[in-house]
């Protein structure tokens, strides 16, 4: 009982201390753009825990593919929440912080369970969905098992989704890995993904969320990983194209069909791609080299080398991830930008719902 009462009141404050009172918390699914760290607790080859890595980061290398803040630290920094801790931290779950959110996103991780094995160890979105209900489970706890009270928490919890370049990048672009490609057309590919993410956010749905973001995929054809000669790779920006429309009428649908809920479609494509077309009007000048020094073909960066000085002036960090300066650019437009960057409301507006 004095456990759910300190919850409780830990609660109260967090409500009235956020910028918005409508958000107590926020949880995070995703892959690289969004991992904070779960990646250094399990057994797998895609690690971000070393310097060059996070040299921009208050606390320095933490498992963040970027030299600072991810896109989902910036966004709780303008929600008035600290940043959600990695669940597969062993700490997270016996902490009260779990009240304003936990960062289950894994480098690697894809819609499918299959996405990124070459990589051993990822945390698939399936796998988060699971994680997530362990979460619940301990809030149920901590709220003294009051069921009415828990729902209501939940119901304002943001939940942010990015996810699906993995099945792209570690999945069907890779034949020699995977068959996928010879099995599915781009377009049937893409309506795999979706139906699968449809299901996936069913399944979130069901255990009482209530508030969506959910991100397209950038240009990934763009990245220096992915570029042919100094140009974008079309035809891998045209499948990403196909699973961007999918997703988007997938968005569409369910807030027609699912009752009381309100989901945001973000288009990180055009965002990005809008820097990509006119870097100066951002502040950046350079486009297609990344700045921590990793060549095109290897997609991270290695360990103990000297990044760039100017990272405010670079897009790319790595070979496939951006730098903190266009992660805020993301980050602000789809906070407080117009239809056409988020659709049908932004984050500000689903704050306040």
């Amino acid at each position: 009982m004095a456990l759910s009462l300190l919850a409780s009141l830990f609660l109260l404050l967090v409500v009235q201390s956020g910028d918005s009172a409508n958000v107590p918390a926020i949880f995070i699914f995703g892959d690289s753009l969004s991992d904070s760290g779960n990646n250094n607790y399990i057994p797998t080859l895609a690690k971000s825990n070393y310097p060059p890595y996070g040299i921009d980061f208050p606390l320095g290398p933490t498992g963040r593919f970027s030299n600072g803040k991810l896109v989902v630290d910036i966004l709780a920094e303008m929600l008035g929440l600290p940043y959600a801790p990695p669940f597969s931290d062993p700490s997270t779950m016996n902490n009260l912080q779990i009240l304003q959110g936990v960062n289950y996103a894994s480098a690697t991780a894809g819609v499918l369970d299959e996405t990124g094995k070459q990589y051993m160890g990822s945390i698939p979105f399936n796998r988060q969905i699971d994680d997530f209900q362990q979460t619940v489970s301990r809030i149920y706890t901590l709220f003294g098992q009051n069921t009415t009270a828990m729902n209501a928490y939940i119901s304002k919890a943001l939940m942010m989704v990015s996810i699906g370049s993995n099945d792209y990048l570690n999945n069907y672009l890779r034949p020699d890995i995977y068959s996928t490609s010879t099995q599915y057309t781009p377009l049937a590919f893409s309506n795999l993904l979706v139906q699968q993410i449809a299901q996936q956010l069913l399944a979130l749905y069901n255990m009482g969320a209530r508030k969506f973001v959910v991100y397209s995929l950038g240009p990934i054809g763009c990245t220096p990983n992915q570029l042919v000669g100094q140009s974008c790779a079309d035809k891998v920006n045209q499948m990403v194209l196909l699973f961007n429309s999918a997703l988007r009428s997938l968005i569409i649908d369910l807030n027609l069909h699912l009752p009381g809920v309100d989901f945001a479609y973000a288009d990180a494509y055009g965002i990005i791609t809008d820097i990509l077309v006119s870097p100066n009007s951002y502040g950046f000048s350079v486009t297609w080299q990344g700045c921590c020094g990793a060549g095109n073909l290897q997609w991270n960066c290695i360990a103990g080398t000297a990044p760039c000085n100017n990272r405010n002036s670079y897009i790319f960090w790595d070979s496939l991830h951006p730098t903190e300066a266009v992660n805020r650019v993301v980050a602000q437009r789809s906070f407080a930008g117009p239809p056409s960057d988020i659709y049908p409301f932004n984050i500000q507006q689903l704050a306040s719902i």
